[in-house]
């Protein structure tokens, strides 16, 4: 017995000091435990989101990265290729690391804390890397509010709350891009209405092309070309590699809806791959179907099921 005791004794020392060593599975453990602890303090979560940085597509992980940029004049040439940004990305762990500390920060204080989805009262995140070892987000967030799981059973049975909390839910969860889609968010790139646009990459030149003068029909005709060549280069820009809409520049609603409806269209529609089916497998006669259930069935109004407490969005 008294080897077994001291192998237990080491064990234990081993999972006292594993638990501070950042990644490992004695960290995670205390972070189940802390997580815990935390239910018990402040009820179950409501929320549970996932924020998933994408570090190869930007110019500030490439600024940290050593790549010299002017941030608020990038131009497309040094934009590189996605395999060259990947590259780069790749070479430089500490500054990847810095980006997303720095992005998830500013979503945390000024859109979790600031309210975007109305006043809470605690949350939990844990960082985590994909294969290719880039780093994303799991947080669970607890709104302020004491309702029960007890009490969300008893008022969900009421058709006015039912109506709130759908309201809710459509309001900080999107599945479709109808309320972002009218006919003031695009400009039109039609050759005759085409001026030349400067080099810099900005998210005005891409959705707010100037007119052009009236008495300048001949200039316009003879720089159409070049001015076509310049929009078809930015459109071959990935959309999450152009800055942000400044929120100072006019008509800004407008181009912020149209900068979300472009990311959408670009980058947040599944389309399937391999990560789909890393989990299939063939020799267990295993079905193959996507493990995000793509594609689904399109609901014209959202849903909330009273007796078995099913919630489904409209998309």
């Amino acid at each position: 017995m008294q080897p077994h005791s001291a192998l237990n004794k080491l064990l234990n020392h081993i999972k006292t000091i594993g638990g501070r060593v950042m990644g490992s599975a004695y960290s995670r453990t205390a972070l189940c435990t802390r997580i815990h602890a935390l239910i018990y303090n402040q009820g179950l979560p409501s929320i549970f989101l996932t924020l998933n940085p994408a570090d190869i597509h930007s110019p500030v992980a490439l600024y940290f990265a050593g790549v010299k940029l002017d941030l608020d004049k990038i131009q497309i040439e040094q934009l590189m290729t996605t395999y060259k940004r990947a590259e780069i990305i790749a070479s430089h762990p500490v500054a990847t690391a810095k980006f997303v500390h720095l992005l998830i920060s500013n979503i945390l204080d000024t859109m979790i804390v600031g309210g975007v989805l109305g006043p809470i009262k605690a949350y939990f995140g844990t960082v985590e890397n994909q294969g290719r070892g880039s780093l994303h987000l799991h947080i669970l967030i607890w709104l302020d509010h004491d309702m029960k799981p007890s009490d969300m059973k008893e008022k969900i049975q009421n058709a006015n709350f039912r109506e709130k909390l759908k309201a809710y839910l459509e309001d900080i969860i999107k599945e479709d891009l109808d309320e972002f889609k009218d006919k003031h968010v695009f400009e039109s790139f039609d050759e005759s209405r085409v001026q030349a646009t400067p080099p810099r990459l900005s998210r005005d030149n891409v959705y707010d092309t100037p007119l052009p003068n009236r008495h300048s029909e001949k200039a316009v005709h003879n720089e159409s070309i070049s001015a076509m060549n310049t929009s078809q280069n930015e459109s071959k820009v990935i959309p999450a590699c152009l800055p942000t809409p400044n929120p100072s520049s006019p008509n800004f609603a407008s181009r912020f809806r149209a900068d979300i409806v472009q990311l959408v269209e670009t980058s947040n529609i599944h389309k399937h791959s391999d990560t789909c089916y890393k989990y299939w497998n063939a020799n267990r006669g295993d079905k193959k179907s996507c493990r995000m259930r793509m594609p689904r069935k399109l609901v014209p109004s959202s849903i909330i099921d009273p007796d078995t407490f099913f919630f489904l969005l409209c998309s």
